[in-house]
């Protein structure tokens, strides 16, 4: 009881407070969306990180709060200096793509040295460092009986095709990220769709989650994870359910979740995530890399189960590799 109250407390100071956060990545469309979630806040200042000062001043709001600089992220101590060159009380990093050396990420680059510089706080403290992950991190790496067994979240195209091996690559950066700072939180969204409606963020664990997400949803709840005790240390998948209007708080849902889930939560995680699918069809393993649930449900696309990658298939994951490229 007494924890449950301190955890509280702490919440509420956390939230009055004036603040810095630091987004990375903060021209992309997440990104931008994830400034526009803490501007609700008048007592958050933002420091966008960003790679094209140009681009930056055409499509990020125009605020005294925030505030726009030129980073290297392929340069640690460039990123280290400039977080310690201002205020900085947190950071959402939402940038990602591959470095220079065309196999690394920057995320694996400098995420871990800019938690690293981020001040310390207490271990009942909200995560200063919220990282926005992907869905299907870990799936390149289960065993065969475990893809047998979690089928309809294995046979899947960004886990067949695995575009520059970006889920690998993720994971690396999330298991540095753990290893520089306890004040930690990483989202991994299911499908982000730019057509898709805001609603119910829903989340879960095992990394066995499948379907969409909403940005502004996704942002909302990077910024909220912020202000949240019980979010620390704790990494989650997310997908968005149409029809359901957002909760007015995610603390139950961050107070619900555990560091490692088990297997037999796994089991019924996936048995309940499975019917959450957009369509009617509900069998991603039908899914096709760059096509949408509707054209199953149409008929227009039905991948066999098991089926080797067509050659647009292999287009489309090429094309996204070289997106990632800087």
């Amino acid at each position: 009881m007494i924890h449950a109250l301190l955890v509280s407390l702490l919440a509420a100071a956390s939230a009055l407070r004036p603040r810095t956060v630091i987004v990375t990545g903060a021209t992309g469309k997440t990104g931008q969306a994830v400034v526009q979630e803490l501007l609700k806040d008048d007592q958050t200042t933002i420091r966008c990180f960003v790679r094209n000062e140009t681009k930056a001043k055409e499509v990020l709001p125009e605020h005294p709060r925030v505030r726009i600089g030129p980073v290297d992220l392929e340069d640690p101590e460039n990123v280290e200096q400039r977080t310690l060159d201002g205020d900085a009380d947190a950071v959402i990093w939402c940038a990602t793509g591959l470095a220079s050396d065309g196999s690394t990420l920057i995320d694996q680059i400098s995420l871990p040295t800019l938690a690293k510089a981020l001040p310390k706080v207490s271990r009942d403290a909200p995560p200063t460092c919220v990282m926005l992950s992907s869905a299907a991190v870990t799936r390149p790496g289960w065993s065969s009986r475990k893809q047998k067994k979690f089928e309809r979240s294995y046979d899947i195209p960004i886990v067949r095709l695995n575009p520059a091996g970006i889920l690998g690559k993720k994971l690396n950066a999330e298991k540095k990220l753990s290893r520089a700072t306890p004040a930690f939180c990483v989202v991994r969204p299911v499908g982000l769709n730019d057509d898709w409606p805001r609603g119910r963020p829903v989340f879960s664990q095992g990394d066995v989650a499948v379907g969409r997400s909403n940005r502004e949803d996704v942002a909302a709840v990077l910024v909220a994870a912020l202000d949240a005790p019980e979010a620390r240390g704790k990494t989650f998948e997310m997908a968005t359910l149409q029809g359901y209007a957002p909760p007015s708080s995610y603390d139950d849902a961050f107070g619900a979740l555990t560091y490692t889930p088990s297997r037999r939560a796994t089991q019924a995680t996936y048995a309940l995530v499975q019917q959450l699918l957009p369509g009617v069809e509900q069998d991603p393993t039908r899914l096709e890399m760059g096509r949408k649930y509707e054209e199953v449900d149409s008929g227009a696309v039905d991948r066999a189960r098991g089926a080797a990658a067509t050659d647009r298939e292999k287009a489309v994951a090429a094309g996204a590799a070289e997106g990632m490229k800087s």
